[in-house]
């Protein structure tokens, strides 16, 4: 049996053809899944019940089994799932208020098992490469969530760099976009990248929509490497060169990942030197980060946060300090790990 979530809704139509079956059937069958969050062939009774029979031998919607689903306080929900063949991964849903007092609900979907890049500040990284996650198991996070917890945004900022994965992060958006199924807006969606260079020209040409987070976290490149080591080819200059590229085609505001670590990007010269290096990016803001508690990782939380973005704001640039959620479930920046 396959995934029905690996097929667009071209590829869906082009499936009921072969069978000898009108197109609008693909339509019925996205619309059921996507929209009305269906769950088993047979209960879509708009469908014969022999086209019925012959979708639920063929394919599936869901497979995946939820091994733990643990709260917060504050609304934060960590979930973990255990994929068909048995790995693990973390989803995280995050419950804010924007300022008119209305509910958002935030899904942090995770692109694949473990990451490459091994950041030294990340609990993911330190789990080593597994492997990508498909079109469908991206897709199937976000649904299962979806079903009782409706939701309105989507951050690509879970285990794993969406970039490494891009072909199936980006028909996942293309999926979940789609007017005839979710129609969840594509301004809606942010991919947070450690800054795959040649991926965010695709962005820019392909899926220029969505919205770009950076995880830069230092402002210089010896500090860069000192901490994100397997990112070195991916050279701060032509990361600018290519986010100057997104903003010019697509007018969005790139946001800038940055990690305050004590004493080793933290200070009133780093602030300027990351200043310095935003310097012709017209559309930017800095997203100040905590550091999170991970074990094993000897790097302590900056104790000057505030001076930090106070030093920003006041030389002009926008600078917000995120507020860490889902810390004490390990649901927070960083620290998603299934294994250390």
């Amino acid at each position: 049996m396959k995934d029905i979530k690996e097929l667009s809704l071209k590829e869906l139509r082009n499936y009921f053809v072969s069978l000898n079956e009108p197109q609008y059937r693909a339509n019925e069958v996205f619309r059921e899944i996507y929209k009305n969050k269906a769950e088993d062939f047979n209960k879509i009774t708009t469908l014969p019940k022999e086209l019925r029979a012959i979708l639920s031998k063929s394919f599936y919607i869901y497979s995946f089994s939820k091994v733990s689903e643990i709260k917060t306080e504050d609304g934060t929900v960590k979930f973990l799932f255990k994929l068909k063949d048995s790995l693990l991964i973390e989803t995280v849903l995050i419950k804010e208020k924007n300022k008119f007092g209305t509910l958002r609900n935030t899904v942090c979907i995770s692109t694949q098992v473990g990451c490459i890049l091994g950041c030294k500040f990340c609990a993911t990284g330190k789990m080593g490469f597994i492997r990508n996650l498909s079109t469908g198991e991206i897709i199937e996070q976000f649904m299962h969530i979806d079903k009782s917890e409706p939701l309105n945004n989507i951050v690509f900022m879970g285990m794993g760099e969406p970039l490494l994965n891009y072909e199936n992060v980006k028909k996942a958006i293309e999926i979940l976009s789609n007017e005839n199924g979710r129609n969840l807006g594509r301004r809606k969606i942010v991919i947070s990248t450690a800054g795959i260079i040649d991926k965010i020209y695709k962005i820019t040409d392909e899926i220029n929509s969505v919205k770009l987070a950076i995880s830069l976290h230092a402002p210089t490149q010896l500090k860069r490497d000192a901490i994100m080591e397997k990112t070195k080819s991916f050279t701060m200059s032509k990361l600018k060169e290519s986010l100057k590229y997104y903003i010019k085609e697509t007018g969005n505001t790139i946001t800038i990942e940055y990690l305050l670590i004590k004493d080793f990007n933290d200070g009133k010269d780093d602030a300027k030197k990351l200043m310095k290096y935003l310097e012709g990016l017209k559309f930017v803001k800095v997203n100040l980060i905590h550091l999170n508690n991970i074990p094993n990782i000897p790097l302590e939380p900056s104790e000057r946060e505030i001076e930090f973005q106070k030093f920003l704001i006041k030389n002009g640039v926008r600078a917000t300090l995120r507020k860490s959620k889902g810390t004490e479930i390990s649901a927070a920046c960083g620290q998603l790990a299934t294994k250390i």
